[in-house]
């Protein structure tokens, strides 16, 4: 079986190492890489099949230039694109600052600006799949994820499901504090990407919520993720929050201490990531591509360490280690590739699997339509994703939900009709800018700062 990633970022080798996991179950004989970024491409490529070698993996990798041949044959279709790569990013996030609002890749106006560049993108390749391997399925975790998989959606015929790695740690870490198996945990997840709750926790049956709220200060103890809320927020709210919506619960004291770190995740992202191409082109045209592994493990621990550390208020260095962290630390856990190859092995193998990811609606949270783009709990398998009915939210969940769901409606909107005035439309209605003139302001900066990549969206 041949699969295709798209988008060669520095977080490919996860992919490839959750891969090689689970070649068996896979039956995977091939992996083509594409990107854009040719050089990129020609670098992750050699450090990439480098790697899968080094684990014995029994599956090929190699780059290809051309999109239709990487993509023809394959039966999985990965997308990790990064249109503007870091820079745009570290722009989206700076823009937002400015305006004394939130500045974050995936929440709010740099979540908007990134969704309206990369849209039209992903709609190119989706066209190319539906012409090229009508029957593959899309996997994507290009970010903004739910916004994307909304567009693909509407506005294509592939088949897709969308992966986020927050809810699926969440489930692990309440399995570890409870002291079961992860597979003997059934978590109930209902919302939106980066803005969603776990409204239940069934183990043998029975609802272990309730105690997991009443012992949350424990439960803090065990990861920082827990740690961004306030214990008897959490027992109001009557469900655990994933920790992006922490953006929306302390809005300003995110910003705040965003601002005193003097500088955003973008920009530290795209610091690091800046002098690391380089090294890794050097020490791949020198042939040293155990160099080129420590350099690039170096850069993704630092940047693991880091994580919504200047959110939380916490002293951030862009220092890279001088020694690359013990091999099975780097790799340990299952992010969202080991999500994505659960939804590969689900449908190879016909098995159906409780997993947590984002897809049409269809009924699972009423309040919401039934084409709308939601993250929940589902049942995948070869056919798909099947989301399982969540029940209506709360009052205070559909306030927040619904207007962060209107603002993703409008966003596609607008990237899919060039239309200047539902971008606008779609920032004033996100929770975190709530205004027109500031929208307006922020978008027309972004209009400037993002020339190149937004001259579809028209006044």
């Amino acid at each position: 079986m041949k699969m295709t990633l798209l988008g060669t970022g520095v977080r490919t080798p996860f992919v490839l190492h959750g891969l090689a996991d689970r070649e068996t179950e896979l039956g995977l004989t091939e992996v083509v890489l594409h990107d854009s970024d040719h050089e990129r491409l020609r670098i992750m490529g050699a450090l990439g099949a480098h790697l899968c070698r080094e684990w014995s993996a029994g599956f090929t990798v190699r780059a290809e230039e051309d999109p239709r041949a990487a993509i023809a044959g394959s039966r999985f279709v990965f997308a990790a694109i990064r249109v503007g790569q870091e820079e745009a990013r570290a722009n989206d996030e700076r823009i937002a600052l400015a305006h004394g609002v939130l500045g974050q890749e995936t929440t709010g106006p740099g979540g908007f600006a990134m969704a309206l560049r990369t849209i039209p993108a992903m709609l190119r390749y989706a066209e190319l799949i539906a012409e090229v391997e009508p029957d593959a399925m899309v996997v994507n975790f290009t970010n903004p994820v739910g916004i994307i998989v909304q567009a693909l959606c509407d506005h294509s015929s592939v088949r897709v499901i969308g992966v986020c790695d927050g809810p699926i740690g969440m489930k692990r870490s309440v399995a570890e504090f409870l002291g079961v198996p992860g597979d003997q945990v059934h978590a109930d997840y209902a919302g939106l990407n980066h803005a969603g709750w776990i409204h239940r926790v069934l183990v043998e049956g029975r609802d272990r919520l309730p105690e997991i709220l009443d012992r949350y200060e424990e439960l803090q103890l065990t990861e920082d993720s827990w740690r961004l809320f306030d214990p008897e927020l959490v027992r109001s709210i009557g469900m655990l929050p994933m920790e992006y919506l922490y953006f929306f619960y302390s809005r300003e004291q995110a910003v705040q201490n965003i601002l005193r770190s003097g500088g955003s995740r973008g920009e530290q992202i795209a610091r690091l990531n800046a002098p690391l191409w380089p090294e890794l082109r050097d020490l791949v045209a020198a042939d040293d591509l155990e160099g080129a592994r420590a350099a690039w493990e170096r850069t993704i621990e630092t940047r693991h360490e880091t994580y919504f550390a200047r959110e939380r208020g916490e002293e951030v260095t862009d220092g890279v280690r001088a020694e690359p962290p013990a091999h099975d630390e780097m790799f340990e856990g299952d992010g969202y590739e080991g999500l994505a190859t659960a939804v590969m092995v689900s449908a190879v193998r016909r098995r159906k699997m409780p997993l947590i990811v984002n897809t049409p609606n269809r009924g699972a949270i009423p309040d919401l339509r039934d084409t709308d783009v939601v993250e929940v709990t589902c049942m995948v398998d070869e056919h798909g994703a099947h989301p399982l009915a969540q029940g209506h939210l709360t009052p205070a969940a559909l306030e927040l939900i619904e207007p962060i769901k209107e603002y993703e409606r409008l966003t596609v909107q607008a990237a899919v009709e060039g239309s200047y005035a539902k971008a606008r439309e779609a920032l004033t209605v996100h929770p975190l800018v709530g205004s027109e003139p500031l929208a307006r302001a922020i978008l027309d900066d972004y209009l400037t700062a993002h020339a190149e990549f937004l001259s579809h969206v028209r006044r």
